[in-house]
């Protein structure tokens, strides 16, 4: 008796779906790793300004493909060109970010003239410098940790350039005690964390200025310039050498 041939099963959406990302993700990375037009340059850039200014505003959750691709003149197209998914545009949003925020700050540390009179006011001094603390910076870098926080399966590219940047940062934080014969009492990872916390809750006290629970001081200093110098009073110690 003749066999019937089975028939093969039909593969899933999800699969189809996964197959067919996978192959984009390929193809645009190939793109991007490979030397690219002054045109396809120009177009990533634009998309990049636009998306960091759209999720400022709106937040990762209120910005779409069409509406990014539109704000900035471009189709949809141009967008999946150059980015596989807003997961990768995100991420790639994030890294400028956090390079344009080190490359500021070393900028900055560059002119500076270092005088160790007082150690302790002249680390202050400079971290009130360098330290960002305008509107778009801090709601990026909190979206950013939102991001993070809520989608861990899929923001694991985020999360190394997040990693990365608060790597640099703890360098930088070495860099400058170290030019006052300072150095921390507590892993540098963890002072780091303590000054961006504090950062952070100064500039929403800063952009939320009645809202803020300390109202009855009656000077012009924020959280962060009261706290800082206690911070590193209490958190560091002059090297062994000094």
């Amino acid at each position: 008796m003749e066999k019937t041939p089975r028939t093969p099963p039909a593969r899933s959406l999800g699969h189809a779906v996964s197959t067919h990302i996978s192959g984009r993700r390929a193809a645009v990375e190939k793109l991007i790793t490979s030397d690219i037009t002054e045109r396809r340059a120009l177009t990533q850039q634009a998309l990049l300004a636009t998306g960091r200014t759209l999720i400022a505003n709106k937040g990762v959750a209120g910005v779409s493909v069409g509406d990014l691709a539109k704000e900035a003149g471009f189709t949809r197209g141009a967008f999946y060109s150059n980015f596989t998914d807003m997961d990768h545009f995100v991420a790639e949003v994030a890294r400028l970010e956090w390079q344009h925020t080190l490359d500021t700050i070393e900028s900055i540390l560059s002119t500076l003239e270092i005088t160790k009179d007082n150690a302790i006011d002249g680390a202050v001094d400079v971290m009130l410098q360098v330290l960002p603390r305008d509107r778009d910076r801090y709601l990026l870098w909190n979206e950013f940790s939102t991001v993070e926080i809520r989608f861990p399966d899929s923001s694991a590219e985020l999360s190394a350039h997040s990693q990365a940047f608060s790597a640099a940062l703890v360098d930088l934080l070495n860099s400058i005690l170290e030019s006052f014969d300072l150095e921390p009492v507590v892993p540098a990872v963890d002072l780091v964390e303590g000054i961006i916390g504090i950062l952070s809750r100064s500039t929403r006290n800063e952009l939320l200025p009645h809202s803020t629970p300390h109202r009855h001081i009656t000077d012009a200093t924020t959280l962060l310039e009261r706290l800082l110098p206690t911070m590193l009073r209490s958190l560091t110690r002059p090297t062994a050498h000094a």
